[in-house]
């Protein structure tokens, strides 16, 4: 069975992660611990099995020293994105008033 197209996208960036935080010679715990987050929070990131924050991409884009658009510069046909089903399901948003 083919993956989700939303699979393969966020597993390539998590790759792209992975690879630059190497490039580095930083660890998964250092990273973490640069943007305050927890180092198994961050391998689900790498592992593509989470759908980070934007905010979150550009913490780690600044505690590796690369632009936000090198996390993103994967082989993948963007195109894909508008004719597969999305695995996004948004939460509902509750405002406490």
């Amino acid at each position: 069975m083919a993956k989700n197209t939303d699979e393969v996208l966020l597993r390539l960036v998590g790759d792209k992660i992975r690879e630059l935080r190497k490039s580095k010679k930083l660890s998964l715990r250092d990273l973490a611990y640069r943007i305050g987050m927890e180092s198994s929070n961050l391998s689900v990131i790498e592992n593509g099995r989470s759908n980070p924050q934007l905010l979150t991409y550009a913490k780690i884009a600044a505690a590796l020293d690369v632009s936000l658009s090198d996390i993103f510069e994967v082989t993948f046909d963007f195109g894909q994105l508008n004719t597969s089903e999305s695995v996004y399901n948004p939460r509902k948003h509750n405002p406490k008033n």
